[in-house]
């Protein structure tokens, strides 16, 4: 049975991988897709066809329910069907059994029967009794002669069946167990075959992504020397203009510091001569105030020796 992949599938109904997934998705019910160990999706032609049914229903704009009524009742045809074929297959199969047993039965037991039948006749018929007698004896007989053939014969047909179901059923088996490794190997040889094309295609992208980042590495190591070369020439250029700045600085803070040095000598030079002038002009003072006191009393001497009061007024 040849299988075939989501993406072989969409290609021969002509309908995308995702529509599909979601038509899975809503029937789960009636559209059951087998799936290998990989978890990947194995479609047959069955399930091919289920799904061009399906696009035909929503080709005719029918609603999801009716499309879920027509799927049931297609499955119910299904399995209705299935038993039907199983069973005339069987029957079939059985026929000429039935009648190789048959004609045995009855060939053994119609020798049985008749040696039977005529010793039940001689036994229970004594010889003075009237022929009716006899006749209905023989009837009976041949009655349980008949069930007990018919009994026989529907035991024996019941072995046969049995026998025959379990020898079908076994044969079933293994052709689905043929088909499911058979199935499996085909799935397991395309997802290899697909995962080395893929590996390959990764390889390649690899390879590209390595050379094109090899490049780009090669470019900025470049740029870095570029910038390095600069930032080095500025380096060295800022450097004189600091040892040239350092040089003005270290002169001008010389010159200052001698400007500041004469400074402060001429200000402890005029500090001293203020100092002196300054006990120059309190000593003056001083004696000032000494002359005026004098004065001061020379005044108070002269008016007393007048008898004027008036002075009082200053004391």
């Amino acid at each position: 049975m040849k299988t075939y992949t989501l993406k072989e599938v969409a290609k021969k109904i002509n309908i995308a991988p995702g529509i599909i997934r979601q038509w899975e998705k809503e029937l789960n019910e009636y559209l059951e897709i087998p799936r290998s160990k990989q978890g990947a999706r194995i479609y047959t032609d069955t399930e091919i066809e289920l799904l061009q049914e399906i696009k035909e229903m929503y080709c005719q704009k029918l609603s999801k329910e009716m499309i879920r009524t027509n799927l049931q009742q297609l499955h119910e045809s299904e399995r209705e069907a299935e038993p039907e074929m199983l069973n005339t297959d069987k029957v079939e199969a059985i026929k000429p059994i039935e009648n190789t047993q048959t004609t045995d039965v009855t060939a053994e037991t119609t020798d049985v029967s008749v040696e039977v039948i005529a010793a039940e006749a001689i036994t229970t018929a004594p010889a003075n009794e009237e022929p009716n007698l006899n006749a209905s004896l023989f009837l009976e007989a041949v009655d349980t002669f008949k069930n007990n053939f018919i009994n026989e014969v529907k035991e024996e047909i019941r072995t046969v069946v049995r026998k025959e179901l379990i020898e079908e059923m076994k044969k079933e088996i293994n052709k689905g167990t043929y088909t499911t490794v058979k199935t499996l190997t085909d799935s397991i040889y395309k997802s290899t075959a697909n995962t080395k094309a893929e590996i390959e295609g990764l390889s390649e992208t690899v390879e590209k992504a390595s050379e094109e980042t090899a490049d780009k590495l090669q470019y900025l190591s470049n740029s870095i020397k570029n910038v390095s070369i600069e930032t080095a020439d500025e380096i060295a250029t800022l450097s004189k203009q600091l040892s040239e700045t350092t040089n003005n600085l270290s002169h001008t803070i010389d010159y200052t510091n001698n400007e500041l040095s004469g400074l402060t000598e001429a200000i402890s030079l005029d500090r001293e001569f203020f100092v002196e002038e300054r006990q120059q002009y309190l000593h003056e003072i001083s004696q000032r105030e000494v002359a005026f006191q004098q004065m001061l009393t020379n005044f108070r001497d002269v008016a007393a020796a007048k008898e004027k009061k008036w002075w009082k007024f200053w004391s």
